[in-house]
């Protein structure tokens, strides 16, 4: 069930919330990459309205697993991500004129059905933007040897790195810069 919040009973006082959101949409927009700890994630959230225009913030947080970019080795990393979103009426996004883009240039605006707003997709867009592209396991984490595979965390071999391989780039190696001018 999505994580909706009713418009009629909010006010310009700030209400706040304790929901969870599934991690069901997690297989098909993290990929292989990451894998949730658990069966949902925890959402706050803090919602107001003024006439048409419900703001809303919050904080994602929960656990994904993944398989370190570096070494191969399972990891953790908790995610904490805080959002700020502004829910606008029907017709509003584009209610600028010629020389105004109105609000739908900014991504942290959308429309509201005039009944309810839908929180559970821009959690979900945050956590997304909060998890690294290639994420390790820490942050000094050597990897495994390019040659013999040695997990290099653990162990260290005796390989030579290979020289890059890239032909392109051998010209650059050929130049000479006079540190006098």
């Amino acid at each position: 069930m999505p994580l909706t919040i009713d418009i009629a009973p909010l006010t310009s006082t700030p209400t706040t919330r304790e929901e969870s959101i599934g991690t069901d949409w997690c297989a098909e927009r993290l990929g292989p990459v990451y894998r949730p700890v658990g069966d949902s994630l925890a959402v706050h959230v803090k919602v107001s309205r003024v006439a048409d225009l419900v703001e809303a913030s919050g904080r994602v947080t929960g656990r994904f697993a993944f398989d370190c970019s570096r070494c191969a080795a399972e990891a953790e990393l908790a995610v904490d991500a805080e959002f700020e979103h502004h829910f606008v009426g029907e017709g509003q996004l584009d209610a600028g004129g010629e020389d105004d883009d109105g609000f739908d240039a900014d991504p942290d605006v959308s429309e509201h059905d005039g009944a309810r707003v839908d929180i559970e997709e821009i959690a979900i867009q945050h956590v997304l933007l909060a998890l690294p592209e290639a994420p390790v396991c820490a942050e000094d984490c050597k990897g495994l040897c390019p040659v013999c595979g040695t997990d290099r965390n653990r162990e260290s071999c005796s390989c030579a790195l290979p020289k890059s391989a890239d032909s392109r780039w051998a010209g650059l190696s050929q130049i000479k810069i006079d540190p006098k001018g």
